[in-house]
């Protein structure tokens, strides 16, 4: 299920779009948060198109920004409430901008859902803490206006445990197989207690153990490549990990301190936790896309860390938005000949 089929249910959508958005805030506040930075999957590799943001959109933008851009111009998000955009996503951060400005210059109409950037501080000093927590007042009172709610003690409470149950039941999921990876991204289309209740027992992989690094990927493509190969024991990209869960009361701790947020500081914090994550691999993948500006810094360290362990490392390079047949039988069988 994407975000553009979803709109079943009382409670307004609430356009969701990167990593460490409080989800259960916007739950208690009565809104139905959806990921919208995934495109959905029944377009075509394109999706709409839109001849102002084809225009404006440079070929060096990331592709979920633009893709979002057409979208946003045809109007799939019109009946969101509003749209929020994290500000430790790159993407996240352009197409804010872009939309903001599409709007502002009148080349699209100033109708449809609020846009709202959530930026928050990834480190646990005193006044970083102050600061999130003046961001957290900000997004609780722009998502009232939004909703046209207040925010309830028990509601919170309610929605902040329904979440936990959330990534309870996630954790109990193998890491990888693509059934996993779809079961675990349901989420970002269902209210907590339907995603629990849809989840079933699921086999852990055989066979070798591979961990998975790179940007962003929405798709289980490289599970399937990996599947019969070996057992994705890691997947430290956006969409292959359990999203971090936020203490929606006063510090957002989680979040806050989540060592894989890209802006974590200070930023060895963040090389440090893929370090750690890919310990126990025997191979380790890596990909990004074509626009990646930031994890390719990341690789030569990868590299060495995952020889001094032992593991092989394979670099598959810039991966296709929407990778087509050649591309994927030349990654398994480049992933094939690394695990011989």
């Amino acid at each position: 299920m994407r975000a553009d089929g979803a709109r079943s249910g009382p409670d307004g959508p609430v356009g969701l779009f990167g990593e460490g958005v409080p989800r259960a805030l916007v739950f208690a506040l009565g809104g139905m948060p959806l990921d919208v930075k995934a495109p959905p999957l029944s377009d075509s590799v394109d999706g709409p198109r839109s001849a102002i943001v084809d225009t404006v959109a440079e070929p060096f933008l990331d592709p979920f920004a633009t893709r979002f851009l057409h979208r946003f111009a045809a109007g799939a998000f019109d009946d969101f409430a509003t749209l929020i955009f994290a500000r430790d996503d790159v993407a996240a951060l352009a197409a804010y901008q872009y939309a903001l400005e599409l709007r502002r210059l009148g080349h699209l109409p100033d109708r449809g859902p609020r846009l709202y950037l959530w930026n928050l501080l990834h480190t646990d000093s005193a006044p970083a803490a102050a600061f999130n927590a003046t961001e957290l007042d900000r997004l609780t009172r722009h998502l009232s206006e939004a909703l046209g709610t207040a925010l309830d003690a028990g509601r919170l409470s309610d929605a902040v445990a329904a979440e936990t149950r959330r990534v309870n039941a996630l954790r109990g999921l193998p890491v990888g197989g693509p059934d996993a990876f779809v079961a675990r991204n349901a989420g970002r289309w269902i209210a907590p207690d339907a995603h629990v209740a849809l989840l079933s027992d699921l086999a852990q992989q055989p066979g070798p153990k591979i961990a998975l690094v790179g940007t962003a990927c929405d798709i289980p493509v490289l599970h399937d490549l990996c599947a019969g190969q070996g057992q994705v024991i890691a997947d430290l990209q956006d969409y292959g990990r359990v999203a971090v869960q936020p203490d929606s009361g006063d510090r957002l701790g989680d979040i806050a301190l989540d060592p894989l947020s890209p802006r974590a500081a200070p930023p060895g914090r963040y090389t440090q936790a893929l370090h750690a994550g890919i310990q126990g691999a025997d191979l380790v993948i890596a990909s990004v896309d074509a626009n990646d500006d930031s994890f390719g810094w990341e690789l030569p360290g990868l590299r060495a860390a995952a020889k001094a362990q032992g593991a092989r490392f394979l670099d598959l390079g810039f991966r296709p938005f929407r990778p087509d047949a050649a591309w994927q039988d030349r990654a398994r069988a480049r992933i094939s000949e690394a695990l011989s």
